[in-house]
This record gives C-alpha cells, structure tokens and sequence, in this order.
C-alpha cells in the first residue's frame, strides 16, 4: 500500500512507508550506536533486514495529511549525548532528506525520547517536534 501516490503526464509515483522507514533509519545510524530507535514503550527494538537493509517502519507512526507528512519517531539516546543536539539534529536530517528524495512536503516531525542508555534503561518521555 503506498503513502503517496501521484499520477502525472509521464507516468505515476508511489511512495512506501518503507521508503520513509529506509530515510529515518540513516540519520539513526549517524550516531553511531549513541541512539537506538525504540516503541512508544521505550523498548529498544531489533531492526528486522527487510531486502538486506534494516527496517523499522512498523515502530514508527508514519501519516499523510492535507499538509504533508507526519512522523512520530521513538529513540533511546546514550547517556551523556545531548538530547537537545540529537533531536535537533535527527529533525532536521529527516525533513530535508524526506523533501529532497521524495518531494514530499514534512508537515510535522517528533521525536519523542523515551529513555537514556547507561547499564539500564531510565525512562523519559520528552518529546521534541520540529
């Protein structure tokens, strides 16, 4: 099932969750391991390889609106990372890919940071929208 789809002169275009899925999980991995995509529970989730690229998609809430596209995104960030610079960062990465590579207009982007990293997890719940 497409999130977006767009018939024109020179043919039709389609665009997957899974292609939003593949854009959010890159701007994850720059980190390097300091943040982990997590469910709105604050699960650290095992990323399925779904065509040998990793997938998370489903722990993602991915919507098309009037406006453009809304992306709830759950993370997990290493102790002693700033929360600020990370979500930030993770924001802006994902609207300008989003609108670059796909032409679709990021409405609303939110990440919402459900724990800290250390030994355990210590739960949060601070969501930042950009």
């Amino acid at each position: 099932m497409a999130l977006y789809y767009k018939e024109t002169e020179a043919g039709t275009i389609k665009i997957r969750k899974a292609v939003i899925g593949r854009i959010v999980m890159e701007a994850v991995r720059k980190f390097q391991g300091r943040v982990r995509i997590t469910n709105h529970k604050g699960k650290v989730i095992r990323t399925r390889q779904k065509y040998g690229v990793p997938d998370a998609t489903e722990q993602l809430d991915i919507n098309m609106s009037e406006k453009g596209l809304d992306l709830r995104l759950y993370i997990a960030i290493r102790f002693g990372t700033s929360i600020s610079m990370v979500t930030e960062q993770l924001i802006n990465d994902i609207k300008s890919d989003i609108e670059s590579l796909t032409g679709i207009e990021a409405n609303s982007i939110a990440v919402v940071v459900t724990g800290l990293i250390s030994k355990q997890i210590t739960p949060r719940n601070i969501e930042v929208k950009g």
